[in-house]
């Protein structure tokens, strides 16, 4: 005995497979999408994590650089040094320091390091004018006791010739 509907049952039947494999098809398709994108954003977020500690670690490099720079620079004018060449190895480090500079085009700081580096020029040329300052300085006290002395000696000898006029 055959069911009298079975014609709709059938349809019925393929009509609930139908909708059963599009939805099950739908949460795969979801759930991959779910999965996949975020391991892509990951992915990106990963890169973006390496390439800022890579400048992190930079500008702290660069910070130790700047440190030493500044203590040979501090010690420039020091006694019993060769002026000379501690200016030449402090010029070499600022040049080290400039070569290090990473180009433009990968850093958005490049213009902040090229003006450090020209303040640590203008501050070098600075001290080494305050230590030909202190030099000239030593130079000018030594000039105006001489020149104290020959007031004195100018002031006596006046006195000396005034003297010897009225004798005579």
């Amino acid at each position: 005995m055959k069911a009298k509907n079975s014609k709709e049952r059938l349809t019925s039947f393929l009509k609930f497979v139908t909708l059963f494999i599009v939805t099950v098809a739908m949460i795969i398709v979801a759930v991959y999408f779910n999965f996949k994108i975020p391991e892509k954003e990951n992915q990106l977020l990963r890169n973006q994590i390496k390439t800022i500690s890579i400048e992190n670690e930079y500008q702290i490099n660069f910070l130790t650089e700047m440190i030493e720079l500044t203590e040979m620079i501090e010690t420039l004018g020091a006694p019993g040094q060769n002026t000379s060449y501690e200016n030449s190895r402090i010029s070499a480090k600022i040049v080290d320091l400039e070569k290090s500079i990473p180009p433009k085009s990968t850093s958005h700081v490049y213009d902040m390091h090229m003006a450090i580096t020209k303040l640590y020029v203008e501050l070098q040329d600075a001290k080494i004018k305050l230590v030909t300052l202190k030099e000239s300085e030593a130079t000018i006290a030594e000039y105006q006791l001489a020149y104290e002395n020959c007031k004195k000696d100018l002031t006596q000898i006046e006195r000396e010739l005034y003297i010897a006029r009225k004798l005579n």
